[in-house]
């Protein structure tokens, strides 16, 4: 939902709109814990855009799968926009366990990440650091929440906001920036 929403403001305001790996709730054990939240505005969000949705009966952590995610974007960063959607959809659709290094092996089945490499990296927590430091770098930003975003390496905007208020703050950086330039 994030990405579709990043590629519409990207494409409407010509902005760099980046994507950090940021472990919402990394106190979530293993197995996940039972869900009774509805997430109404996310639900919101969908509709409003077209996707669907279905609050899960479980949430469970993400650790695994943002390692997934960062091995995708090193070895075949084409299909991390792919990946990326195909995770919302496990997780937000189809309820599956974004844990599993085999959920995570099928989302990646017709990538170029080799399915053991996957396997050793996500059981290993090989590339957690990874995580560490762009948790690191968000909690600098001043993110405490997802979705976060950060435009322009330059504004970084917090929460669920509807598309009228993106406009508008990017409004505002692009009037800034052209302030800036005229002598």
């Amino acid at each position: 939902m994030a990405r579709a929403r990043a590629a519409r403001l990207k494409e409407r305001h010509h902005v760099r709109i980046d994507w950090m790996p940021y472990e919402l709730h990394p106190e979530i054990p293993d197995g996940g814990q039972i869900n009774s939240r509805r997430f109404r505005a996310i639900a919101k969000l969908a509709a409003d855009i077209g996707l669907p949705f279905v609050p899960p009966k479980k949430i469970r952590p993400s650790r695994r799968a943002h390692q997934a995610v960062l091995l995708m974007d090193h070895i075949d960063p084409a299909n991390t926009p792919l990946l990326m959607d195909r995770i919302f959809e496990a997780i937000w659709v189809e309820e599956l366990d974004i844990e599993s290094p085999q959920v995570l092996s099928d989302l990646m089945s017709d990538s170029e990440v080799p399915s053991d490499l996957l396997q050793r990296v996500v059981l290993g927590d090989e590339l957690k650091p990874a995580i560490g430091v762009s948790v690191k770098k968000a909690l600098e930003w001043g993110i405490t929440g997802t979705p976060s975003w950060v435009i322009d390496n330059k504004l970084m905007v917090p929460g669920l906001q509807d598309d009228d208020f993106f406009d508008r703050v990017i409004t505002k950086l692009d009037a800034n920036r052209t302030k800036i330039r005229e002598p």
